[in-house]
């Protein structure tokens, strides 16, 4: 039985619940790092095993339930806390059920829930996803404290045109507030369009206990690169357990994802391989 993250004074863990790929900085291949970095132990239960993350051609993928399924049963039966579980990438549709589960259980345990709904990119769901991943999402979100997902993945959620852009500050404050409707307490939309400035993007922020939301907005950096929405969740979640402010930790998520994209660019490293990793959390 989990107990709560009060209980015990030994470093405190975070599980991470997302696919492995070998190549890539990506998924727990990103968050994992990150994590350490600011003083939590990474917990990993892949959901899938990639040999590269699916922008790749040709890309291998196996699904891990049978095992995702044995280990949680094993990790039930030890007396474990957790901090927090981020959940991103699911493998195949039967895990939703045992990865709600596990989020009923660390919530229970006193931890935080963030999901981030992997469903797709750039106007387009992934062609990985049958359609009922998308209420799948919309169950698992309805438990999270924190969500994070992108302008396509929010899209999806709410039941927009995914090739609609919101054209103005309104329509996307209408977007969040949405969002923080189907359950979650804060909403970070990341990929967020600023209208009249075609060059720029960031995030949106809300916070539907207190009502409070916001923007942080910066330059376009790169083209497209996988892993960044990766990076700015286990960041966000780290800053949010270390007692940041809402608002505070959104702005040192991005600021540091942000870091991580201009070195790589600085240093020529091609996109398709996700940003380079931490220099600090």
């Amino acid at each position: 039985m989990l107990k709560p993250q009060g209980e015990s004074r030994s470093q405190p863990a975070v599980l991470l619940v997302s696919d492995l790929p070998t190549w890539g900085r990506v998924a727990l291949a990103s968050a994992v790092p990150l994590v350490e970095a600011a003083g939590y132990q990474a917990c990993c239960l892949p959901t899938a095993l990639l040999s590269t993350h699916g922008a790749y051609p040709n890309f291998i993928l196996e699904s891990q339930t049978p095992f995702l399924t044995r280990a949680w049963n094993h990790l039930k039966t030890l007396d474990l806390n957790f901090a927090a579980v981020a959940i991103g990438f699911v493998g195949e549709e039967p895990q939703f059920a045992l990865i709600e589960e596990i989020a009923r259980a660390v919530k229970a345990g006193g931890g935080l829930v963030l999901v981030d709904p992997i469903l797709g990119d750039n106007g387009h769901r992934y062609g990985l996803f049958s359609g009922d991943y998308v209420p799948a999402f919309r169950s698992l979100v309805a438990l999270a404290d924190i969500i994070t997902p992108n302008l396509t993945e929010a899209a999806l959620l709410l039941g927009e045109d995914l090739q609609h852009i919101p054209d103005s500050a309104e329509e996307i404050d209408r977007w969040v507030t949405a969002l923080g409707a189907l359950g979650p307490k804060k909403v970070v939309l990341t990929s967020a369009p600023f209208p009249g400035a075609s060059k720029e993007t960031g995030v949106a922020w809300f916070d539907s206990e207190s009502g409070r939301r916001g923007t942080f907005r910066h330059r376009r950096l790169g083209k497209g690169v996988p892993g960044t929405g990766d990076a700015l969740a286990a960041r966000l979640l780290s800053g949010l357990l270390r007692g940041r402010p809402f608002s505070r930790a959104v702005k040192l998520a991005v600021k540091g994802t942000l870091s991580d994209l201009r070195r790589s660019e600085a240093r020529g490293r091609p996109a398709l391989w996700g940003p380079e990793g931490p220099l600090r959390p």
